[in-house]
């Protein structure tokens, strides 16, 4: 799980999407968030969740400095707290993406960040805000993209998520379902949000951002996420986070839950 604290002077972040459960308190600023299309104006003191591969967008609204405080919550660790909260493990837990002002999840949100050199306490934070918005915003019956109508072509959308790092023949994918490449590109965004070219490339983002984490030397994630180079790395890291490599790793702290 990663946990990291942003100010932006300015900022706009296209489509894109997360593996990983993305709760966000806004403590400063305004912006701008569209989720799936759903567009919304997010005040300082409220939360959003984004649920995993959710295609979202955000700009900043605010002539002032904006801050994040970010948790990206990943399915295993979400379902640990989960099933020490309810005894189960729930593989599909999907939450609101409505605009939440509850302060309640707001303060706890705070204290979480409030404790992040204390491990001990940091680990009884996080399962209190997980048992609040899991109680609270879950959504149980969320019709969550994928449909009966679109999955001629869910395998190839989970190809790419799987082979991001390769170069894939968009041609031969289109070729595999029986559609011409322009109805495969036009399907594919229906059922993602994005075009092929740009899903593969946030799928690189987001490996790379998980290689940060644990420690990776930047110089070599270039190749390892599947870019050109550095350059071209830096390029659509900057364009998709809104911020460089080296102001992610230094700004991001990753936790752990213990069986």
């Amino acid at each position: 799980m990663e946990i990291k604290e942003t100010l932006f002077k300015e900022f706009t972040i296209p489509d894109h999407f997360h593996n990983t459960y993305c709760i966000g308190l806004l403590s400063q600023g305004i912006k701008e968030s569209i989720v799936e299309g759903n567009y919304s104006i997010v005040h300082s003191n409220s939360v959003t969740i984004v649920n995993p591969y959710q295609v979202h967008s955000d700009q900043n609204l605010s002539k002032d400095a904006t801050r994040f405080r970010m948790l990206y919550i990943n399915k295993d660790v979400l379902n640990f707290f989960a099933k020490k909260n309810y005894g189960k493990i729930d593989r599909n837990i999907l939450f609101t993406n409505n605009l939440i002002t509850d302060s309640l999840v707001s303060e706890a949100i705070l204290n979480l960040f409030n404790q992040m050199s204390n491990e001990n306490l940091l680990g009884n934070k996080l399962f209190n805000l997980i048992e609040l918005i899991l109680e609270k915003y879950q959504e149980t019956n969320k019709d969550f993209k994928y449909n009966a109508s679109l999955s001629a072509i869910s395998d190839s959308v989970e190809y790419a998520r799987l082979n991001f790092a390769d170069k894939i023949d968009i041609a031969k994918m289109a070729m595999d379902c029986k559609l011409s490449k322009y109805q495969f590109i036009r399907y594919f965004n229906k059922l993602t949000g994005l075009t092929p070219a740009s899903y593969m490339i946030v799928c690189r983002v987001n490996y790379a951002k998980s290689l940060l984490v644990k420690g990776f030397p930047i110089g070599q994630l270039a190749l390892e996420a599947g870019f050109y180079d550095h350059a071209h790395f830096c390029k659509f890291f900057k364009f998709y986070t809104g911020i460089s490599p080296t102001e992610y790793k230094k700004d991001c702290n990753i936790i752990q839950a213990e069986d």
